[in-house]
C-alpha cells in the first residue's frame, strides 16, 4: 500500500461465496466477521515489550457447514513511519474450499468426504440425456480421477445386477474431432485417469460421447447409444 492512514484496513475475501467485507478498526481494537457468515475472523494489533507491532490472527467457521478441505489464511503486517506519525497495515485472505455435498436424493458418499457424491442411475439413456439428468439434480455425469474410485463405482454396478459392456461417462470430444474434455471442460489428460482401450478412439464422427468397460477402459461411443450411468457431485 503507498497511501498512508492513521488506521487498519482489514478485507477478507471469501472465495467460495465470492465477496468480501472491509471492516475498519484502530491499531488497538478487534474485528469480527457479520453473524450472518459461516466465518468469524478476528484480528488484535498492538505494540509488545520491545517496541515492535504485533497482530493476532484467528480464524473460526460454523461446524455446521462441510466444506472440503481446509481453510487458509494469509496475512500481511506491516508499518509506515512518517514524520511523527506511524501508520500499522494488516491485510488479510480468507480462503474457503467448497461446501461438500450432502447425501440425498439418492446420492451417496462411496468414497472418503471430499471426494464428492455419486448416484447410479440403472435406466439405459443416451448419452445426452445422461447428462442432462445429473445436471438437473446439481451434478454432472462421471468424471473418473482414479483406479480406486473406478473401483469402487464398479463393486456398486456389479451388485446393482444391471447388465451391459458400458457405462456413460462425462467426456467428449465436441469441439475438435479426437480431443476429448470433460463435461467440466477440462482435457482429460488432467482427470488423473485415461485409460483408452487399444485402439480407442477410432468412430470419428460418428462416436462423439465417451463410454467406459467392466473393465475400466474408455471407448469412444455414439452419443445415441443408451447405457446406464453415474452421476456425481
Amino acid at each position: 500500500m503507498k497511501r498512508q492512514y492513521s488506521k487498519i484496513f482489514l478485507c477478507s475475501l471469501l472465495l467460495v461465496g465470492f465477496f468480501c467485507w472491509c471492516v475498519e478498526l484502530s491499531a488497538a481494537g478487534q474485528c469480527t466477521a457479520p453473524p450472518s457468515t459461516p466465518l468469524k475472523l478476528t484480528i488484535l494489533s498492538q505494540r509488545n515489550d520491545t517496541g515492535h507491532w504485533t497482530a493476532t490472527i484467528k480464524l473460526n467457521h460454523e461446524s455446521s457447514y462441510n466444506y472440503a478441505g481446509p481453510f487458509e489464511l494469509d496475512v500481511e503486517h506491516s508499518t509506515v513511519n512518517c514524520i511523527d506519525s506511524e501508520a500499522v497495515y494488516i491485510e488479510t485472505t480468507v480462503r474457503a474450499p467448497p461446501t461438500q455435498p450432502q447425501p440425498g436424493d439418492g446420492y451417496e458418499q462411496l468414497l472418503p468426504p471430499g471426494l464428492g457424491l455419486y448416484k447410479f442411475h440403472k435406466a439405459l439413456d443416451t448419452w445426452y440425456n445422461a447428462e442432462m439428468i445429473c445436471v438437473k439434480e446439481g451434478g454432472h455425469l462421471l468424471v473418473l480421477s482414479s483406479d480406486k474410485e473406478f473401483a469402487v463405482l464398479k463393486k456398486k454396478w456389479d451388485e446393482s445386477g444391471v447388465g451391459g459392456t458400458y457405462l456413460h461417462i462425462g467426456i467428449n470430444d465436441f469441439d475438435k474431432e479426437g480431443t476429448f474434455v470433460t463435461v467440466t471442460g477440462d482435457p482429460i489428460n488432467k482427470t488423473g485417469y485415461v485409460k483408452w482401450l487399444p485402439g480407442e478412439p477410432n468412430s470419428g464422427n460418428t462416436a462423439n460421447c465417451g463410454a467406459v468397460t467392466r473393465e475400466g477402459n474408455y471407448v469412444d461411443s455414439g452419443c445415441s447409444n443408451r447405457f446406464s450411468f453415474f452421476c456425481k457431485k
